[in-house]
C-alpha cells in the first residue's frame, strides 16, 4: 500500500505495460489436425506446392485489469484496417454498428461516473486514515510519557530517601544548636555576676557606650547584609557557568550515545548481512550443482534423440529410393505402351490383322504390368509417408532436446555467476562486520569519557547550588533579624500592588455589566408575568362563557327550537376552540416566564460571583499597599544604616575609652566578652540550623510531591496502552479501507479503459461501413489490383474460381508444360515448371520458395521471407525459418477479451535429392521438390506447434 503523495509508485502503476509473447507447445489433438491438414493440402496441390502455408489456431486470452489502455492504443490502427473484413464476416450493418456504438458510449459514461465516485471514495478514505494516524501519534505520546515516568520513579524514590535523611540530620543539628545556646547563656550570666563588682567604675562610660551601640550595631548589620548579597551574586554567576558547562557536556554525551546506538545497529546489521551472505553462498552452490546435473541429463537426451533422428532419416532415404525405382518402372511401361500404340496406329493399314492383334494383346499385357507397377508405386509412397512421419517426430524430439540443453547451459552459467557473486558478497560482509565491531568499541570508549566529565561538572554544580542556598538563607536571616528590605523586595511589593490594581480594574467592568443585565432581565420577567396574568384572565373569561352556554343548552333542551339549539351547539364548539387556544397561549406565556426567570437567576448568580471577585480584589489591593509601605520603610532603614559609618566610629572611640577604665576589670570583662561572644555564635548557629532545617523540609516535600506525580502518571500505563492499541487498530482499519478504495479505483479505471477501446472499435467499424463499396450478391470478394488476398485462398474473377486444381477455367489448351499451372488472367506459357503466380502478379518475379501478396512489390523478398500488408516483419527461426506474425485485435464480446492470432508460415523447405526421379503425375523434377516441401512443412508445423502465443505481462 502507498499514499497519494507517493509519486514514484503512482507513475509505475499508471505506466504503459508492454505485452510479451512466447511459444508454447500445442496439444496432441491440435497438432494432429495441423498435420492432417498439411498432408491433405500437399496431396491436392502437389503440382503447385512451391510454398505451404499452415494456419494455426487463434487463441483468445483474458485482458488483465489496467492493460486495456495500452492494448487499445496499440491495436487501434489494426482495428480500423481490419474493419471492412470484420464487418463483412460478421454481417454488420450501419444501423447495428450505430446501435452498438451508442451502447458502448453509454457504458463509457457509466464507467466514467464510477471512476469519479471511486476517486472520491479514495479521498475520503485518505482523510480518515490521516485522522487515525494523528490519534495514534497522540496515544503514542501519552504512552511514552507514562513509560518514562515509570523509569524515573526509582531515581525519584532514592532522592526522597536522601531528602528524608537530610531532614533528620538538620533536625538533630537544630537540637544541638539549641543546647549549645543554652550553655553559652548560662556562662554569660556567670561572667556578668562576677563583673558587677567592677562595673560601677565604668557605669558612666558604659552608659555612653551603650547609647552608641544600637546605631553601630545597626550599621554593622547593614554591612554584613550587603556582604551576604554580594556572596549571592557570586554564587549565581558560578551556578550559571556550571549550568552552561553541564548543558554542553549533556549534548556531547547525547551525541556520543546516539553514535553508540547507531554503531550497535550497524554492527547488528553487518552480522545479519554476513549470515545472510553465508546462506546465499550455500544456496548458490547447491543451485550450481543442480544445474550441472540438468546439463548432463540434457546432453544425454540430445545424444539419444540425434542418433534416433539419423536412423529415421536413413530409413526415409531408403523408402524414397524404393519409390523412385517403382516410378521408373511405371515410366518404362508407359513409354513402351505408348510406343506400341503408335506402332498400332502407324501399321494399321500396312500390317496384317494377326500382327495388329498381337500388338493389342501385347499392349493389354503391358497395361496389366503397368497396373502392377503403379500399385507398387502406391505402396512405396505409403512407405515414404510413414517414414516421413517417423522422421518428423524424431526431428521434433531432437529439437526439443537441443532447446532443453540450451536452457540448461544458460541456467548453469547463471548459477556459476550467482555463486561467484555470493562469494564476493560473503567476503565483503565479513569485512564490514569486523569494521563495525571495531567502530562500536571506539564509540563506547568515547561515551564513557564524556559521561565521566559530565559527572564532575554536575558535582560542582550541586556544590555551588548548596552554597547559594546557604548564602541566601544567611541573607534572608540578616534581613529578618534587622528588619531590612532591599530594592528587590520593594519592586516585588510594587508589582503586587500593580497586579492587585489590574485585577480590580479587570473585575469592575464585569460587575457593572452584570448589574445592568440583572436590571434589564428583571424588566423582562415583569413583562412576562403580565403576559401570564393576561392569558389567565382571557382563559377564565372564555371558560366562564362556555359554561354559561353549556348550561343554557341543558336548560333550553325541551323548550327552544332546533334552530336555536343548533346555534348554541355551534357557539359551544367555537368557545371550546377558543378555550383550547387560550390554554395554549397561557402555557406558552408560562413557559416564557419560566425561561426568563431562569435567565434572571443566572444573571443574578453571575452578579454575585463578580461582586465577590471585586471585593476580594479590593481586599488584596489594600493588603498589597500596606505591604508596600512597610517594605519601603524597611528599605529606607537599611539604606540609612548602611550609610551611617560614623556611628561605628563613635562607638569604637567610646569603647576605647571604656577599655582604659576596664583594665583592672580585664579578666572579668574578658570573661564577660568571651561569654557574650560564645552566646552570639551559638545563637547564630542555631538560626542557621533552623534555616537549613526549613530548606531541607521544603526540599523533601517538593521531591515527595514529584514522586507522587510520577507514580500517578505511571499508573496510567495500562490505560494508555489500551488507547494506543485501539488507535493502531483504527489506523489499520482505515489503511485497509484506503487500500480497498484504491483497488476499486484501479478496477474502475480498467473498466473505463475497456469502454474507451469499445467506443474506438465501433467508431472504426461504423467508418468502415460508411466507406465500404458495393459487393456481389453472395458477398464474395472480387480480386482486383491492390485489394489483398481473399479468405481461404479462394480467388474469384470474371470467368471462374481458382481452387488449386491442375486445370484452371479459361486456360488455353496446349500452352502449359507438364506440371505447370496457370491461374485465370495469367498469360499462358510465362511460368516455369513448378511455379505459381497469383492474380495481378507480374509473372517471373518470384523465385522458388517466395510468396508475394497482391499489394507487395515483387522482387523485394529474399528466399524464405513472407511479407504481409502493413504488418511489421516477424522474427525468423534459424533452422526451420518459420515466420510468426502477431495480429492483435480487441474482441467485440461483452467479456472484453483480446484475440491474439498467430500465423505461422513456412517460407522455405529443404529441397529433395537432386537425383530423385520425376513423378509422372507431377511432371518436372522441380515439382518433386515442391511435394517434399509440402510434406516437410506439415511435419515440422505439427511437431513445433507453431501459432499459439502466450501473452505475459511485463
Amino acid at each position: 500500500m502507498f499514499s497519494k503523495n507517493n509519486k514514484k509508485m503512482i507513475a509505475e502503476r499508471s505506466a504503459e505495460r508492454t505485452l510479451k509473447y512466447g511459444l508454447v507447445k500445442l496439444n496432441v489433438g491440435l497438432a494432429s489436425v495441423l498435420l492432417a491438414t498439411g498432408l491433405t493440402f500437399a496431396g491436392g496441390q502437389a503440382a503447385s506446392a512451391d510454398t505451404v502455408t499452415t494456419s494455426t489456431e487463434a487463441q483468445t486470452t483474458e485482458v488483465a485489469p489496467g492493460q486495456n489502455d495500452a492494448t487499445t492504443e496499440t491495436t487501434e490502427t489494426t482495428n480500423k484496417a481490419d474493419a471492412a473484413t470484420q464487418t463483412e464476416n460478421q454481417g454488420l450493418t450501419k444501423e447495428s454498428a450505430t446501435e452498438s456504438l451508442k451502447d458502448a458510449k453509454a457504458t463509457q459514461d457509466k464507467a466514467q461516473g464510477e471512476v469519479t465516485e471511486a476517486t472520491k471514495n479514495v479521498e475520503d478514505a485518505t482523510t480518515v486514515r490521516n485522522d487515525a494516524k494523528d490519534v495514534e501519534a497522540s496515544a503514542q505520546k501519552d504512552l511514552d510519557a507514562s513509560l518514562q515516568a515509570k523509569k524515573d520513579i526509582p531515581a525519584a524514590t532514592d532522592k526522597v530517601k536522601e531528602d528524608s535523611a537530610a531532614l533528620d540530620n538538620a533536625r538533630d543539628d537544630v537540637d544541638k544548636a539549641q543546647d549549645n545556646t543554652e550553655v553559652a547563656r548560662e556562662a554569660e550570666n556567670t561572667a556578668v555576676v562576677n563583673e558587677n563588682a567592677a562595673q560601677e567604675k565604668v557605669n558612666a562610660q558604659q552608659k555612653t557606650v551603650d547609647d552608641l551601640k544600637p546605631a553601630a550595631d545597626q550599621a554593622t548589620a547593614a554591612q554584613n547584609t550587603a556582604k551576604a548579597a554580594d556572596d549571592i551574586v557570586s554564587d549565581q554567576a558560578a551556578i550559571q557557568k556550571d549550568t552552561e558547562d553541564e548543558a554542553n557536556l549533556q549534548q556531547v554525551v547525547k551525541e556520543a550515545q546516539t553514535t553508540v546506538n547507531n554503531l550497535v545497529e550497524t554492527a547488528r546489521q553487518a552480522a545479519e548481512t554476513e549470515t545472510q551472505a553465508v546462506d546465499a553462498l550455500k544456496k548458490a552452490k547447491e543451485a550450481e550443482t543442480a544445474a550441472q546435473a540438468n546439463v548432463d541429463a540434457a546432453q544425454t537426451a540430445l545424444k539419444d534423440a540425434t542418433a534416433q533422428a539419423d536412423k529415421d532419416k536413413a530409413a526415409l532415404e531408403e523408402a524414397q529410393k524404393a519409390g523412385d525405382a517403382a516410378r521408373a518402372t511405371v515410366k518404362g511401361w508407359e513409354d513402351k505402351i505408348a510406343q506400341w500404340q503408335q506402332f498400332l496406329v502407324d501399321e494399321k493399314d500396312t500390317s496384317s490383322s494377326e500382327h495388329l492383334n498381337n500388338l493389342k494383346k501385347g499392349i493389354a499385357a503391358m497395361k496389366v504390368r503397368l497396373g502392377q507397377a503403379q500399385d507398387a508405386v502406391a505402396e512405396a509412397q505409403k512407405a515414404i509417408d510413414s517414414a516421413l512421419d517417423v522422421y518428423g517426430a524424431s526431428r521434433a524430439k531432437q529439437t526439443k532436446a537441443e532447446e532443453t540443453l540450451t536452457k540448461a547451459n544458460a541456467a548453469l552459467a547463471i548459477a556459476k555467476m550467482s555463486t561467484a557473486a555470493a562469494q564476493t558478497k560473503e567476503k565483503a560482509a565479513a569485512k564490514s562486520n569486523a569494521e563495525a565491531q571495531a567502530a562500536l568499541e571506539a564509540g563506547k570508549a568515547a561515551l564513557e569519557k564524556s559521561q565521566a566529565e559530565l559527572a564532575n561538572v554536575q558535582d560542582k554544580l550541586a556544590a555551588d547550588k548548596d552554597k547559594l542556598v546557604a548564602d541566601q538563607a544567611k541573607y534572608n536571616d540578616l534581613k529578618a533579624q534587622n528588619n531590612f528590605a532591599d530594592d528587590e523586595d520593594v519592586a516585588a511589593a510594587q508589582a503586587a500592588v500593580d497586579e492587585a490594581q489590574a485585577a480590580v480594574d479587570k473585575v469592575q467592568p464585569n460587575v457593572d455589566k452584570a448589574n445592568h443585565a440583572v436590571h434589564a432581565q428583571e424588566k423582562v420577567v415583569k413583562a412576562a408575568q403580565a403576559a401570564v396574568d393576561e392569558a389567565q384572565a382571557n382563559l377564565d373569561a372564555v371558560g366562564e362563557k362556555l359554561a354559561q352556554w353549556q348550561q343554557a343548552l341543558v336548560d333550553e333542551k325541551d323548550t327552544a327550537t332546533s334552530y336555536h339549539l343548533d346555534n348554541l351547539k355551534k357557539g359551544i364548539k367555537a368557545l371550546t376552540i377558543r378555550q383550547g387556544q387560550a390554554q395554549d397561549a397561557l402555557k406558552a406565556a408560562q413557559e416564557n416566564l419560566a425561561n426568563e426567570q431562569a435567565k434572571l437567576a443566572k444573571f443574578q448568580a453571575v452578579q454575585a460571583k463578580n461582586q465577590a471577585a471585586l471585593d476580594s480584589a479590593n481586599e488584596t489591593l489594600t493588603n498589597a499597599k500596606n505591604t508596600l509601605a512597610d517594605t519601603e520603610k524597611k528599605n529606607a532603614d537599611f539604606k540609612d544604616a548602611l550609610a551611617n559609618t560614623q556611628a561605628i566610629k563613635d562607638y569604637e572611640a567610646a569603647s576605647a575609652t571604656l577599655a582604659e577604665y576596664q583594665k583592672e576589670l580585664a579578666s572579668a570583662q574578658e570573661a564577660v566578652a568571651k561569654a557574650e561572644a560564645a552566646f552570639n555564635e551559638a545563637q547564630q548557629k542555631e538560626d542557621a540550623a533552623k534555616a537549613a532545617y526549613e530548606t531541607a523540609k521544603e526540599t523533601y516535600l517538593t521531591d515527595k510531591a514529584k514522586l507522587q506525580d510520577l507514580e500517578a502518571l505511571a499508573a496510567k500505563e495500562d490505560e494508555y496502552v489500551v488507547a494506543f492499541e485501539q488507535a493502531s487498530d483504527k489506523l489499520n482499519e482505515a489503511q485497509a479501507a484506503l487500500d480497498e478504495a484504491q483497488k476499486a479505483l484501479q478496477d474502475k479505471n480498467a473498466s473505463l479503459s475497456v469502454a474507451n477501446g469499445e467506443v474506438k472499435y465501433w467508431e472504426g467499424v461504423l467508418a468502415a461501413l460508411e466507406s465500404k463499396p458495393a459487393t456481389s450478391d453472395e458477398g464474395t470478394q472480387t480480386d482486383k489490383p491492390d485489394t489483398g488476398k481473399t479468405d481461404q485462398g479462394t480467388q474469384t474473377d470474371g470467368t471462374g474460381t481458382s481452387t488449386g486444381e491442375d486445370a484452371k477455367d479459361n486456360e488455353t489448351p496446349g500452352t502449359n508444360k507438364p506440371g505447370e499451372e496457370v491461374d485465370n488472367n495469367e498469360t499462358p506459357g510465362t511460368n516455369e515448371p513448378g511455379k505459381e503466380v497469383d492474380n495481378n502478379e507480374t509473372p517471373g518475379t518470384n523465385e522458388p520458395g517466395k510468396e508475394v501478396d497482391n499489394n507487395e512489390t515483387p522482387s523485394t523478398n529474399e528466399p524464405g521471407e513472407d511479407a504481409k500488408g502493413n504488418e511489421e516483419p516477424a522474427k525468423t527461426a534459424d533452422e526451420d525459418k518459420v515466420v510468426v506474425n502477431d495480429v492483435k485485435k480487441v474482441a467485440t464480446t461483452p467479456e472484453k477479451k483480446v484475440e491474439v492470432k498467430a500465423i505461422a508460415k513456412k517460407s522455405e523447405a529443404p529441397k529433395a535429392d537432386a537425383k530423385a526421379a520425376t513423378l509422372p503425375q507431377m511432371g518436372e523434377k522441380d515439382n518433386n521438390e515442391a511435394a517434399v516441401v509440402g510434406l516437410g512443412l506439415a511435419g515440422v508445423a505439427g511437431a513445433l506447434g507453431l501459432g499459439v502465443l502466450n501473452k505475459k505481462r511485463s
